[in-house]
């Protein structure tokens, strides 16, 4: 998690872990998603107790439409890893005989995921594992107004990833302002239009 550490700085040396190619390796990506959800079954019950603080929301409720969803996630993820990384055959026309056409899926670089409040551990966590899976390197800005979720899924992320792949970065409005001043490769949002704007 970032304290002291200056936003630029840690997407400087994201920028520069990616760089090194380590992220692309098929082993690496199914390494950190089976570590994502050790985590996640590790922190179970923090992660209820916090949703049950933050939203009231009950144990049954958290288990269905947060922990359970984002397993199911990362274990289609895992089983369907290696086929996304296979490069795409695609048809070419008469006029490029005998050419041969294929798409090479490439990660996009550093991910930047603004998570909601009202679904606060799995819609900030299920864009990590699409993230993940496609070799990119993430921080992730939980909700201010789920404190203790924000608290737990930074719990979970130090644990889990060396900063200079996915880390947390804790804080508010302000916060948010920060990071969209800099510049990232992909951004996830899940709100309201008006906040979509400026995101975009």
């Amino acid at each position: 998690m970032i304290y002291q550490l200056s936003i630029s700085d840690t997407i400087r040396k994201q920028r520069k872990f990616f760089q090194s190619g380590t992220t692309k390796d098929f082993a690496f990506r199914l390494v950190q998603l089976k570590a994502l959800k050790q985590a996640i079954i590790q922190h179970q019950t923090d992660i209820t107790h916090a949703l049950l603080a933050d939203l009231n929301r009950a144990e049954v409720e958290t288990y269905g439409t947060e922990i359970l969803l984002i397993i199911s996630e990362i274990d289609y993820a895992i089983k369907n890893l290696k086929q996304w990384m296979q490069p795409q055959k695609l048809a070419t026309n008469i006029q490029q005989f005998p050419a041969s056409a294929r798409i090479y899926p490439e990660p996009l670089g550093i991910a930047l995921i603004i998570g909601p409040w009202n679904y606060p551990f799995q819609l900030t966590l299920s864009p990590l594992v699409g993230a993940i899976a496609a070799g990119n390197c993430a921080i992730i800005k939980p909700s201010e107004l789920a404190t203790n979720c924000s608290k737990v899924i930074a719990e979970i992320i130090t644990k889990s990833f060396a900063s200079e792949y996915i880390t947390v970065v804790e804080g508010g409005v302000d916060t948010s302002q920060q990071l969209l001043a800099d510049k990232f490769d992909h951004i996830f949002f899940t709100g309201g239009t008006a906040i979509g704007k400026i995101v975009m």
